[in-house]
């Protein structure tokens, strides 16, 4: 991984892991049977739209973090709200 990239965490089976986080290290990262996709589809996204993208590429290569993140959404959709922490609008305070 770039040294001087900012580094990309986040928490997979309630363990911290680091993704991958500059095109090249997600690219990498990657099987090399999806690489043609995720450059096809980094190098057709708009720059505002970018940083999502690559997180989400960078997502699949932990394995296991897209399900759990498909879960956590069924369970959201599901209207079970249980471990959610909601900022206030006012002051950006976890309440």
């Amino acid at each position: 991984m770039d040294e001087t990239a900012e580094r990309w965490m986040t928490t997979v089976h309630d363990e911290e892991v680091e993704l991958p986080s500059t095109i090249a290290d997600v690219r990498a990262a990657l099987p090399e049977d999806r690489r043609a996709a995720f450059d096809t589809e980094i190098g057709t996204t708009p720059g505002p739209d970018l940083p999502l993208r690559l997180a989400m590429w960078a997502l699949r290569t932990v394995p296991g973090a897209i399900e759990e993140m498909d879960e956590q959404v069924d369970r959201l959709r599901a209207g079970d709200y249980s471990g959610v922490t909601v900022l206030d609008d006012h002051d950006g305070e976890a309440t």
